[in-house]
């Protein structure tokens, strides 16, 4: 295990046992997405490039938020671009997020849920704190999640995304 792997499970405290997430198989509805380019994106105009990588964190102010950024980072320049899709979900508004890429630039894209609903739909929003509880959901071409991740994020992490992400796109080729 790497040493930032076991620092992460050792300190921290993010994974709330109360919050229950989205389960495997459930089809999710079509969600518009606030990109931090201002843009506006439908999750069906996504999904039609390959599965969609959803990635929820609670800020990029959080210290276990930013070593998980830059693992993913490391982690997605290693994919193949039609290999799937991975867009960062954060609370915090368009303005902050942009401030902070703006300093911290990364190879995918993040997008704003400062009205928490994607959160509250997906099963992540805490409270009182209204944040996101660390999060990844896989959602395949039919809407449908083949993967769903809380908490703690590893190299085992992102060899099982890795792993699902290639079933779901060579899976039915082959």
């Amino acid at each position: 295990m790497k040493l930032k792997d076991w620092f992460m499970m050792q300190f921290d405290g993010s994974v709330d046992v109360s919050i229950q997430p989205l389960p495997l198989d459930f089809k999710v509805r079509d969600w518009e997405l606030i990109l931090t380019s201002n843009q506006k994106i439908k999750i069906s105009d996504i999904i039609q490039r390959g599965p969609l990588l959803l990635v929820f964190i609670r800020g990029t102010w959080c210290p276990f938020c930013q070593i998980h950024l830059k693992n993913l980072s490391e982690w997605a320049t290693s994919l193949n671009e039609k290999e799937g899709n991975v867009i960062v979900v954060s609370t915090e508004p368009i303005h902050s997020l942009k401030s902070w890429l703006n300093l911290n630039p990364m190879n995918f894209i993040f997008a704003s849920d400062s009205t928490m609903e994607l959160c509250q739909y997906f099963g992540v929003r805490i409270q009182p704190n209204d944040f996101a509880q660390a999060a990844t959901f896989l959602i395949d071409s039919d809407f449908t999640i083949r993967l769903a991740y809380k908490g703690k994020r590893t190299q085992r992490y992102f060899d099982e995304v890795e792993t699902v992400m290639k079933q779901q796109i060579y899976g039915s080729k082959g």
